[in-house]
């Protein structure tokens, strides 16, 4: 029965790491038996072609030239030209990862202890020009605490919008002379019917309202006026009113 050897076997043999062995696996496509719990066993014929990859190495060989060379050997099996290779093997896969994260820890492990090397340097080379009075030391107390200048501003009044009088109650707008005469307000909707209650109030007609608009607005109806014409004419109406004059006489 053939003898199977486990990878620290193997490498102990050949004085080499387990990581080296793994790394040649996948460099050169060896090909080793798994056995229970995926444990590679490796077989004499393995161990030869281990050998022999080493004493190439050893004598300087590229690393690239070395699989064509076990080929022709006939140590290993030569790749079919045109074959797509096949996908790597995910066990391969994994513990190629491992062995990469392995190594990166390790770098890790390494860089944080010379960066504390460093560190440590660097503290005892400022004491040391601290106690030969070269250099002040950044961990002295400061004379006098740092306390931000605080400055105060008067208060001032803010106004949102405009200003609002609050005596607006207590005022007393005078009336105008329409309200006095119980016409109402003039606004853009009733202004043509406060001037109509002029009219009547005055007694005129629809006639010489239309001549009064024609020879003061140039406009042919009374009816058809403009507000600011309309407010005219309803302060002339007033104006008569209040004179008591004939009304004939105004149109003519």
């Amino acid at each position: 029965m053939t003898e199977l050897m486990s990878i620290n076997a193997v490498a102990a043999r050949l004085a080499l790491s387990v990581h080296q062995l793994r790394r040649w696996e996948l460099m050169f496509g060896l090909e080793i038996k798994r056995g229970r719990g995926q444990q590679r066993q490796y077989r004499a014929e393995d161990l030869s072609v281990l050998e022999r990859i080493k004493e190439l190495v050893d004598q300087g060989w590229p690393t690239s030239q070395i699989r064509p060379q076990l080929e022709a050997e006939g140590l290993v099996s030569p790749k079919l030209i045109g074959l797509p290779t096949p996908p790597g093997n995910p066990e391969v896969l994994m513990e190629a990862l491992i062995g990469f994260r392995s190594f990166t820890e390790r770098r890790f492990i390494e860089i944080s202890r010379q960066i504390d090397e460093l560190r440590q340097l660097l503290i005892s080379v400022t004491l040391k020009q601290e106690l030969q009075g070269e250099l002040t030391s950044p961990w002295q107390p400061m004379p006098q605490e740092f306390v931000p200048e605080v400055k105060s501003y008067p208060a001032e009044e803010i106004n949102l919008g405009p200003a609002v009088n609050l005596n607006v109650a207590a005022e007393d707008p005078s009336p105008t002379e329409s309200d006095l005469l119980g016409l109402g307000e003039v606004t853009d909707q009733n202004y043509l019917t406060i001037l109509g209650r002029a009219l009547d109030l005055v007694g005129w007609t629809d006639e010489q309202a239309d001549a009064y608009s024609n020879k003061s607005y140039n406009v042919a109806h009374w009816d058809e006026l403009g507000r600011s014409q309309a407010e005219r004419l309803i302060e002339h109406l007033i104006t008569v009113m209040g004179t008591d004059s004939g009304l004939a006489d105004s149109v003519v």
